[in-house]
């Protein structure tokens, strides 16, 4: 599909968010409560109460249930415009780096670079990780609204700052501060769905966001970066994103409506659940199976880190690839986080598809690190992508167990304890690569990454299983 088709897909997007933006009947309906023999179970095993989009909301003298407000859409565009930004930078941005270190000035991955890369993205994810739980609590009490534009804001800057390093690295690490910090768009953008999904549809919705604004970004960013690249050079994608960017903001201040109205609204900010310590907490010392749910969580998040952080660096050390040869295969991995969760989800359940996409995911990632040739390449990336559907049905059965007005809090500690993930595997996973191609290694294994991170998916499915078991009942009323 050409960029001219993308453009229009885009404007289609937007056109149909404005016209779905809702009148005040349709936000007078209500969904359906949960059946009462579902809160009981909860209770008896330790669950929260399933609480969905029936929150209670104080009146004149009375409760009313609060409605599900607002459209979705609007979501998908703000996570699709922020994720087209990454899509853009993400193919370059390591290439740029080895520019800055290698002293020939060459774009090639060395140890050096891969070590540089991670630590400078590490310091990105764990500013992250110290604010996102603290800015996902703030759209609580203020609106998602007001967050998406401060987000947007924020990794345009980054992207500027980046595109504009030459022989330093302190734009490097500036940039990465500004990008950690107000870093929550998925955060705040899980919150609008949730905010605007009927319980029985969340998880679907949740597969259908990820897909579209993930996966439907990433299929045109990737392509796109190789083109510009290719003709301006690799800061021109930098440029492109920080427009993207900007772009976004002005979408979110001017024309997106509000989805969580303000008889819905924390009236406070909890200062002490909004720090990353707090936001922790919120999720380890819950009920069993919250904790659970978010042991299993880090594990996978960790493991999933392995691709975000080390497949540039792999396939420009296996076969050369730079970024206008690895774009076909991202946008191979586009495409399929775009149709899995609307395909699977449904069919499989909550459960199955949690399960069986930790199970795909992690034999993906073995195939992965002993790939050596790019069709055994292809495969393995396409088994990965198939596993994509354990992580947004995991993070729906976390959302399920929130109360609608903390909702926000609860997805912020999510990403908390994601960053924190991403922190640890970014700098980690850039060691080890750079240790296993490398004259020290003995192995010369430098798909020992994906090795790692294949063990700690299978973990991850073992702690959800067993997590199932002990509170079979509590997790039942959540996993609808």
């Amino acid at each position: 599909m050409t960029a001219m088709k993308r453009s229009l897909c885009l404007v289609v997007l937007l056109a149909s968010c404005i016209a779905d933006k809702p009148s005040v009947a349709p936000a007078l309906r209500r969904p359906a409560p949960r059946k009462s023999t579902k809160l009981l179970a909860a209770q008896a095993s330790g669950g929260q109460l399933p609480t969905a989009s029936t929150k209670e909301v104080k009146g004149k003298g009375k409760a009313v249930a609060a409605p599900v407000s607002g459209s979705w859409k609007w979501a998908i565009l703000h996570n699709y415009l922020y994720f087209l930004a990454l899509g853009l930078s993400i193919p370059v941005l390591p290439r740029l780096i080895s520019t800055i270190v290698n002293p020939d000035g060459s774009s090639d991955v060395t140890s050096a670079s891969s070590v540089l890369g991670g630590d400078v993205e590490a310091l990105d994810k764990l500013c992250t990780f110290l604010g996102v739980g603290f800015l996902g609590a703030c759209s609580d009490v203020v609106g998602r609204k007001p967050l998406i534009a401060y987000s947007a804001l924020g990794f345009a800057v980054t992207c500027l700052m980046q595109a504009q390093a030459k022989s330093s690295l302190w734009p490097l690490y500036v940039a990465d501060v500004i990008d950690g910090v107000s870093s929550c768009m998925n955060t705040v953008c899980q919150a609008y769905v949730t905010d605007a999904s009927p319980p029985e549809r969340r998880a679907v919705n949740l597969g259908i966001f990820q897909g579209l604004s993930v996966a439907g970004a990433c299929i045109l960013g990737f392509p796109l970066s190789a083109v510009i690249s290719a003709k301006y050079g690799l800061r021109g994608p930098m440029y492109a994103a920080a427009g993207v960017g900007f772009l976004n903001a002005a979408i979110a201040l001017f024309i997106t409506p509000e989805s969580l109205p303000k008889p819905q609204r924390q009236k406070q900010l909890d200062l002490a659940a909004a720090n990353p310590i707090g936001a922790l907490r919120r999720l380890f010392t819950g009920t069993p199976l919250l904790r659970g749910s978010a042991a299993a969580f880090a594990l996978l998040w960790l493991a999933n880190t392995c691709m975000n952080s080390q497949f540039g660096n792999y396939v420009n050390h296996l076969f050369g690839w730079g970024p206008q040869e690895s774009a076909p295969l991202l946008v191979l991995i586009g495409i399929m986080f775009l149709i899995a969760p609307g395909l699977l989800v449904p069919r499989l359940g909550l459960k199955r598809s949690i399960e069986s996409g930790a199970l795909i995911y992690g034999v993906g990632l073995l195939c992965t690190a002993f790939a050596r040739t790019p069709p055994q390449l292809v495969w393995s990336v396409l088994l990965t992508s198939v596993g994509c559907i354990g992580t947004v049905s995991l993070v729906a059965f976390i959302a399920n167990q929130a109360d609608p007005a903390e909702r926000g809090a609860l997805l912020g500690a999510v990403e908390t304890l994601q960053e924190l993930m991403e922190a640890l595997g970014h700098s980690g996973y850039g060691r080890l690569f750079a240790f296993a191609i490398s004259d020290a290694s003995a192995l010369k294994l430098p798909g020992s990454p994906f090795l790692v991170a294949s063990g700690l998916l299978l973990a991850a499915l073992a702690t959800i299983k067993s997590t199932f078991a002990k509170f079979p009942a509590a997790a039942a009323s959540f996993l609808t």
